[in-house]
């Protein structure tokens, strides 16, 4: 069984809703893109977020599972 690598990935958005910075977005193919208003970070961060995302996914950290309901403990009341 092939293993599927996550992907997480920060981008800069001019199409955010209005007075958000930064809005989780995750796509139908199970990825999580990040876009980020322009203006709110430098490149220089972006990149570096972009280079922590791939590290901790690339080296198992963190999972992208296709299970929708949040870990016991996390749900809303």
């Amino acid at each position: 069984m092939e293993s599927q690598r996550a992907r997480v990935e920060y981008v800069f958005s001019d199409d955010l809703p209005d007075g958000e910075v930064i809005v989780p977005v995750r796509t139908k193919a199970g990825a999580w893109i990040f876009p980020v208003r322009r203006g709110e970070m430098t490149q220089r961060m972006l990149d570096g977020l972009n280079a922590v995302a791939a590290h901790i996914v690339g080296v198992g950290l963190v999972q992208i599972s296709d299970n929708e309901k949040p870990p016991e403990g996390d749900q809303k009341e």
